[in-house]
């Protein structure tokens, strides 16, 4: 064998191969072969370990996080580099051997098979290194990207989920482990993360929460810059009253607009002939200022509230319930209250306290939670508990009041409301309605599990509900899961699920999306449509009950032929009963599997015909957006959105900073279109005559308020703005116009001319901070960051030549004018089905819940329409879920925004697999009932052997059922296969990056065939199913037979547990697995043993 140390040659092709992975993780992505091909060399390391770390590293998600958290980059780059010395070592060194040889002089001696001992003495042992076979490696591979899990399973979860908590800016992954946690903290193993991804499923659907928790411990300030709504209140001339706000002109901190006043100092400017009469009457034309002063003041006994300044509160104070009537489901939904308040108060950049229930003298405080190292700690050791506390209020009541600040902090009581009346003694309601009447505090209790309870309303100054209504909606489904977990139909063995699948289920849960409204109803009602079925009454006609003679229910159904022939001893009727039973069920599963197989046969080439159209328009459009980025370095995306604003007829946004080549992108698609470019820069005292024209002097001659306006704005095909958010007042209105409808008001609103506008490219160097400007904002559809090009960038820049005259000047206009009307065309007939308008729907209510940005329905409709033309440029017929990825590009208002959003998108992109659940529960109760029945009928289908019409009936009404899961079933399936066959192809996607799509792909492509693995073994099921209970399949004396085999739990537990996880202690089970899973753990265990 060769030597297993590392040679200069390994160390020069590691090196470029390192330097391949970083670029690629740097990109949320694990490197393909083209990008070794880009450096000549072969993929590093070699297969089959560099496959298995792939897809080891993108079922981790690892590559997503080093996008987010560039810090771990170098410790995963460290730990690719140790797997591939190990394993390069292992394969040059071999596998130890031992060989046995024989001393003999005469090495021509034959042996024969007679052992003589004597012969002992003349064999010698030796050991030897032997090269590892290709099953060796590909195990040895498998290995060593397996241990990946371990070392960064933990790591990766938790920090996912510290992003949903407190954004990506945390902080909290410290590589050095000084301020935060180091990538082999203790604290990534914490028990309290495993409540974490179902706590945040349950928050997305909770606005009322985090509505309610934004009013919390608001109190007026003059400092303040919100503005909402409080109760009115008087001055008082008391300092013990509560400091509120009042109006106070001579403090000016903004100006409202113009009034008539005598003062100097807001005076506006006037005519010197009119000052000394206008001051006279005090109707000089003056400033209207505003300004805010605080006051104590007093409460006034009126429904109605004015709009004043307030600041953002004191701590969070969440006091908190946890006897044992809070355990179950209500424990998870405060627990997600709690999870939401420590979300709420770290964007609100306040402390929150939760104050456990105790005695009347006792409060357990949990400490402050914060975003650091030892808030998270406590936030965890928190989550973890379980609850079985005191119930009494006054303890927690006392410690918030003595020991938290409350001058602009408000309480949150999380109870069921199973409370004493009253619940407080009347000397802690009395210092209650002091500290109110002090600091304007207010108590906000919020019922778990009722609507009301006159217990928490004499305490509380308002009581919500809302979470009632969820613990309504959330219970069924939760039985209905577990009783589909432990009793679904199985018809084939499950396949393994060890650590890496489980871990994988636990990180993806939460992106798994709930399906559409529609089909979730139709699931739902047969859910309980069999409760009101008539039930079945046994009666004792032996012509209709199966008898067996000793025990209790027979194993297999007989007839009574076969009794009769089964008298005696004689097993050979009885095995030749047994191989019909199986031949059956072996029929009609490969029946079964043929009708699937045919119709996804006849899915997938109707969707290969879609995908292969290559129409001359997406070859047009590859071209001009090769011919906009052409020499321009890292602007693929910005290349491609200009494109994209044009076919769609939209306005882009470029937010970067000088120099960054945004004015080349605008000239660039000047030339694409080929008409006139109109190019700005705005400054706060650029004039409407620069952007619009100058007025005409002749038609002034005629009283005609025109403008000249050939070469300006309202004649330009294309134009480059920039710094547009300095546009003023004067430019503005008649700016939103020419961008929104494509018109200008060209003499004083009596001629109105039509603008040939296609695109417009705006450019700043920030956002807008003035609200003024918002609707300028939302007339971009299209956003991008625009950022300076990397170093690798500007090597590439600096050896690179400058563009030939001859492509700056080439023209495509004819083609795209094609492309355009055929898009125009196209676009009323691309379908939109619901579940792309529930995701949308979703990223909206993330922007506005958890990013905190409103998004207007213009912004949404022109988004939808701009979703179909990506539709219509691929040739397809419908909008897809990879179209909604674009949404990154539309829907953020602040460039730090982007990441979540997209993360976000990516997260749910998969369609949901819920329907498999409910629809295992289902044909578990429809075959037990079909089983009943078939029993009672003695295998008859028909009525032509006898069988009763109100049974008939029954089995029809289940042949019924079983069709619309079945017809459910394979809508579902062919969505997830179509959605298969675009990830598959999404490298040949227009609008999206090669870079962007090979990330969606490493990430979305895998759920998506283990949803539709999943969903076709359910299909299967209910297919054969049906075929059991049709007439003609099978033969009725076995079809009672068939659907018990079919029924039958094949699942074998032990295959559910890796060797590690069976080999574990008690101890360590239960801190892994819960509920079911333990008791599956158990036995699995028992058996081994």
């Amino acid at each position: 064998m060769s030597s297993s140390h590392l040679t200069f040659s390994d160390a020069s092709r590691a090196m470029i191969g390192l330097t391949t992975w970083d670029t690629a993780l740097r990109k949320a992505r694990t490197p393909i072969l083209n990008d070794f091909l880009d450096v000549n060399q072969s993929v590093w390391p070699e297969e089959p370990l560099f496959s298995h770390l792939c897809t080891t590293l993108a079922e981790l998600g690892l590559p997503r996080l080093v996008r987010r958290h560039p810090e771990i980059l170098t410790s995963v780059l460290l730990g690719v580099a140790k797997l591939v010395n190990e394993y390069t070592k292992a394969l040059r060194q071999g596998k130890l051997v031992i060989v046995e040889e024989r001393i003999d002089d005469d090495e021509n001696e034959i042996f024969t098979d007679d052992y003589d001992p004597s012969m002992e003495d003349h064999m010698q042992e030796s050991f030897e290194y032997e090269q590892l076979s290709s099953e060796e490696l590909e195990k040895l591979a498998e290995s060593l990207a397996s241990s990946l899990v371990t070392d960064w399973g933990s790591l990766v979860q938790g920090v996912s989920l510290l992003d949903k908590v407190f954004g990506y800016n945390h902080g909290l992954l410290d590589v050095q482990g000084q301020v935060g946690f180091g990538i082999e903290d203790g604290v990534w193993k914490h028990s309290g993360w495993e409540s974490l991804p179902d706590l945040q499923q349950r928050l997305s659907s909770m606005p009322e929460l985090r509505n309610l928790l934004s009013r919390l411990g608001r109190r007026p300030s003059s400092e303040g810059e919100d503005i909402r709504r409080f109760q009115r209140r008087k001055i008082s001339y008391s300092n013990d009253d509560m400091i509120g706000v009042e109006s106070d002109p001579s403090n000016p901190a903004s100006v409202n607009g113009l009034t008539t006043s005598g003062s100097f100092s807001a005076m506006s400017l006037v005519k010197l002939w009119l000052f000394l009469s206008k001051k006279a009457e005090e109707k000089l034309l003056s400033y209207e200022l505003s300004g805010w002063t605080d006051v104590p003041t007093l409460p006034l006994r009126t429904k109605r509230s004015d709009r004043l300044p307030c600041q953002s509160g004191g701590p969070l104070v969440i006091c908190l319930d946890t006897s044992w009537s809070m355990s179950g489901l209500r424990e998870q939904l405060s627990k997600a209250v709690v999870l939401a308040s420590v979300s709420a108060a770290h964007l609100q950049k306040r402390e929150c306290r939760i104050v456990s229930f105790s005695s009347a003298n006792n409060a357990i405080d949990s400490g402050v939670i914060t975003c650091d190292a030892e808030g998270v700690k406590r936030m965890l050791d928190f989550l973890s508990y379980s609850f079985g506390g005191g119930t009494d209020v006054t303890g927690a009541l006392k410690y918030a009041m003595e020991t938290i600040d409350m001058t602009s902090s408000d309480l949150l009581l999380v109870t069921d409301g199973e409370l004493p009346n009253p619940p407080v003694s009347t000397t802690i309601l009395s210092q209650l309605e002091t500290l109110r009447h002090q600091t304007g505090m207010e108590i906000h209790g919020l019922l778990i599990g009722k609507r009301e309870s006159p217990a928490l309303d004499s305490l509380c100054t308002e009581v919500h509900q809302f979470l009632a209504e969820y613990e309504r909606q959330v219970t069924p489904l939760v039985r209905t899961t577990k009783m589909a977990s432990s009793t679904s139909l199985s018809l084939f063995p499950t396949r393994r699920i060890g650590y890496i699948d489980r871990l994988s289920q636990k990180r993806y849960s939460f992106a798994l999306r709930a399906m559409s409204n529609s089909d979730s109803d139709r699931v739902n009602m047969r859910l309980y449509k069999r409760d009101k079925r008539r039930r079945f009454d046994d009666d004792d006609d032996d012509d209709d009950i199966w008898s067996y003679d000793g025990g209790d229910e027979p194993d297999t159904a007989y007839t009574a032929d076969d009794r009769e022939s089964s008298k005696g001893d004689e097993p050979v009727e009885s095995d030749a009963y047994v191989i019909r039973v199986e031949e059956s069920v072996e029929k009609i599963q490969h029946l079964a599997s043929l009708e699937i197989e045919e119709k996804r046969k006849f899915l997938k080439e109707e969707l290969n015909a879609e995908l292969k159209q290559k129409s001359s328009s997406r070859q047009i459009l590859a071209e001009s957006i090769s011919f906009v980025g052409t020499g321009l370095v890292e602007r693929d995306i910005e290349s491609r959105l200009v494109i994209l604003a044009l076919i769609s007829q939209e306005h882009v946004l470029f937010i970067g900073p000088p120099g960054t080549s945004k004015s080349m992108l605008g000239r660039r698609l000047s030339q694409l279109c080929g008409g006139p470019f109109f190019q700005r820069l705005f400054t706060k005292f650029t004039t409407p005559d620069e952007i619009f024209g100058p007025l005409s002097l002749k038609a002034l001659e005629n009283d005609q308020y025109v403008r000249c306006i050939e070469g300006f704005l309202p004649t330009a095909t294309v134009a480059f703005l920039d710094e547009i958010f300095k546009a003023n007042s004067a430019i503005l209105n008649t700016l939103l116009t020419i961008l929104n409808e494509r018109q200008f008001d060209n003499g004083a609103g009596t001629r109105r001319v039509d603008c040939p506008l296609k695109c417009v490219i705006g450019a700043s160097n920030e956002l807008p901070e003035s609200e003024d400007l918002d609707a300028l904002l939302d007339r971009f559809l299209l956003r991008a960051q625009v950022s300076p090009v990397s170093d690798e960038g500007l090597l590439e820049i600096l050896s690179s030549s400058q563009l030939s005259k001859e492509d700056s000047e080439r023209n495509y206009s004819d083609g795209l004018d094609e492309v355009f009307r055929d898009v125009s065309e196209t676009l009323p007939s691309i379908e939109m089905k619901r579940n792309i308008g529930v995701l949308i729907k979703d990223v909206r209510n993330f922007v506005t819940d958890t990013l905190g940005q409103y998004v207007s329905d213009r912004r949404l409709i022109k988004a939808a329409r701009l979703l179909r033309v990506s539709a219509a440029t691929h040739g397809r017929k419908q909008v897809d879920l990879i179209d909604v990825l674009l949404l990154q590009h539309m829907l953020w208002t602040y460039p730090q925004q982007k990441d979540a959003l997209r993360e976000f998108i990516i997260d749910n992109l998969t369609p949901n697999n819920d329907i498999v659940d409910q629809s295992k529960f289902l044909l578990q109760g429809l075959a037990a009932e079909a089983l009943t029945m078939v029993k009672k009928t003695m295998g008859d289908v028909t009525g032509k052997s006898g069988a009763r019409e109100d049974d008939l009936d029954t089995i029809n009404s289940i042949v019924t059922e079983l069709g619309e899961i079945k017809v459910l079933l394979e809508q579902h399936n062919n969505d997830l296969e179509r959605h298969i066959a675009l990830l598959d192809d999404l490298d040949n996607n227009i609008w999206l990056t090669p870079d962007e799509a090979q990330s969606v792909k490493q990430n979305c492509l895998p759920l998506a065939v283990a949803a539709s693995t999943a969903v076709s073994e359910v299909l299967n099921n209910a297919t054969t199913l049906i075929l059991a209970l049709a007439p003609g399949v099978i033969d009725n004396d076995v079809r009672s037979s068939v659907i018990e085999v079919l029924t039958e739990s094949s699942e074998d537990i032990s295959t559910m547990f890796s060797e590690d996880e069976l080999n574990m202690s008690l101890k360590e089970a239960k801190r892994i697995f819960k509920g079911d899973e333990l008791k599956n753990w158990k036995k699995a265990r028992n058996s081994m043993t």
